[in-house]
């Protein structure tokens, strides 16, 4: 993971890159102390352990239901 400005980061996994939040929605948990499962596509707060989807932002587990931003970032081609 590294920081992207000061409010995202960019997570690389598996040959893909996303960038995200780098704040958890639940209770602002610095994400990039967080957990990413590399083979789920999930990023989880260190703070409550809401876990969200890398491809969408979408919260999969914890004591959250708000979505993450989180967006797929590509290469530029040419």
């Amino acid at each position: 993971m590294e920081q992207v400005g000061e409010d995202k980061l960019r997570v690389r996994v598996g040959g893909r890159e996303f960038e995200v939040d780098a704040a958890c929605p639940h209770r602002k948990g610095f994400l990039a102390h967080g957990y990413v499962n590399a083979a789920r596509l999930r990023i989880t707060c260190p703070l409550h352990h809401s876990s969200f989807s890398l491809e969408t932002g979408e919260a999969v587990t914890g004591p959250t239901d708000e979505r993450l931003c989180a967006r797929e970032v590509t290469a530029p081609t040419g």
